[in-house]
């Protein structure tokens, strides 16, 4: 990909648009998966024989994680190749989700869910990361934009 500066053109080039669907469907997937465990909760409660306060430890575990590693996903973007950063964090979420299917314990699925944060926190320091580095500085609201509207899908 190319840098572009300030006074590049109003219209993305076509790799960058594609870039930018990519960013966008990652978000759509990202929020998918954050709140599906909460869609099954009743089910999983029942299934599980599990208590409303490990219900809900689990729901909030994600977030436990994805917090915490979102500082240190913001220092790696800074300082290692985006690319790698997010390639490690896809596969780490990638991996939890799959997981989460298998898993029948309150343990396990908890373990998972922290997972699924820690991988889950490299999007958005990442997606920063792409915009100030590739997209020019008149169309980044733009693309964040089209990044804020995946994540609304995804809600």
């Amino acid at each position: 990909m190319t840098t572009y500066s300030m006074t590049d053109a109003k219209k993305l080039p076509g790799e960058l648009r594609y870039v930018l669907a990519l960013l966008a469907f990652s978000v759509f997937i990202n929020y998918i998966d954050r709140g599906n465990l909460s869609i099954a909760a009743p089910m999983l409660k029942d299934e599980l024989g599990m208590s409303a306060s490990q219900l809900g430890i689990l729901l909030s575990s994600f977030f436990w994680t994805y917090s915490l590693f979102l500082i240190l996903s913001g220092w790696l973007v800074d300082r290692v190749n985006v690319s790698w950063v997010m390639a490690i964090g896809f596969f780490l979420w990638s991996a939890a989700t799959t997981a989460t299917g298998f898993l029948h314990g309150f343990t396990a699925l908890l373990v998972v869910r922290l997972v699924l944060g820690m991988g889950e926190s490299v999007a958005y320091p990442a997606y920063s990361k792409i915009l100030a580095k590739y997209f020019p500085a008149s169309q980044r609201a733009s693309a964040n934009s089209i990044i804020a509207s995946g994540l609304a899908c995804g809600w």
